[in-house]
């Protein structure tokens, strides 16, 4: 030791007796983690995604503000958006299949219809499509 340097206290002696530990200091959940959880959870159900997504989003937000990471959050992120985007294909798939089939049964008129191997029945206030065999 050179001079100035103060030495660290000396441990104390051994007496072979338990010596009480303290609990460790809890530590608070993370920010944002149970969002996250919710909206991970959220985010596989049809209708829901929109809820799980905004779940996450605001859990990334807090877990970051907080300086932490959450993956979870982020997870649910991409599965709402992926889930959002098929929702979004099946509606737009659908809406078109149902706007040409309006449209099939105005110009054929009302009756029964067949147009290649699909059957249109048309009546005034609504259609209805079979399909192949």
């Amino acid at each position: 030791m050179t001079d100035g340097e103060i030495a660290p206290p000396a441990p104390p002696p051994y007496s072979g007796a338990s010596v009480p530990y303290a609990a460790p200091p809890s530590t608070a959940a993370a920010p944002g983690r149970t969002l996250g959880i919710v909206g991970f959870v959220l985010s596989f159900f049809f209708l829901l995604d929109i809820g799980g997504l905004i779940l996450c989003i605001i859990a990334l937000v807090q877990a970051r503000r907080a300086g932490q990471r959450n993956g979870l959050a982020v997870a649910g992120i991409v599965v709402s958006l992926v889930g959002l985007i098929v929702s979004a294909v099946v509606v737009i798939l659908g809406v078109s299949a149902l706007i040409d089939a309006a449209q099939t049964c105005a110009r054929l008129g009302n009756g029964v219809h067949v147009v290649g191997s699909s059957t249109y029945t048309c009546t005034p206030t609504s259609f209805y499509v079979r399909t192949g065999g």
